[in-house]
């Protein structure tokens, strides 16, 4: 358990910012803006859950036959959920997509739907209730270090 913990903390860290290549390829029609980046509600949601879905590539497929597959099915209009907020969407390369989303407490019926819907056929899809460990290593830290100086 401990190592899936810190390898999605790995991947999380440390493939910031590679998925340019994943995103749908953009519209003429400027009016028709498609893509995770636009959809992300700015405010969190009150009453919710974190949820880290993890979309792997299918290896039999290349990327214009995986983007082929998501626009037939409207992946990108269906995912993320309007209700949902995107957290962080990265690309662990050789595994997918890692996507951490806040929901609203009840909602895990609409996004599990979006993703049967959307990215199946495309992708295998995992998904973990997922929640904020930061500031409980924080303070695990912090009162690690002041136990440290009692001691000496």
């Amino acid at each position: 358990m401990l190592n899936k913990i810190l390898l999605a903390g790995v991947c999380l860290l440390c493939v910031v910012q590679t998925g340019l290549a994943q995103q749908p390829v953009e519209k003429k029609d400027s009016s028709q803006v498609e893509g995770p980046a636009t959809v992300a509600p700015a405010e969190p949601i009150s009453d919710s859950i974190l949820v880290t879905v993890i979309l792997k590539h299918q290896q039999n497929k290349n990327l214009p036959e995986i983007r082929r597959v998501l626009e037939a099915q409207g992946f990108w209009d269906i995912f993320p959920p309007q209700d949902a907020r995107v957290v962080s969407w990265t690309i662990a390369m050789g595994l997918g997509h890692i996507i951490i989303l806040e929901i609203p407490a009840g909602a895990e019926r609409r996004l599990n739907l979006a993703l049967e819907n959307g990215a199946w056929g495309a992708f295998d899809t995992e998904i973990y209730l997922t929640y904020d460990y930061k500031s409980v290593w924080e303070d695990y830290i912090e009162r690690r270090e002041e136990a440290k100086e009692d001691r000496n």
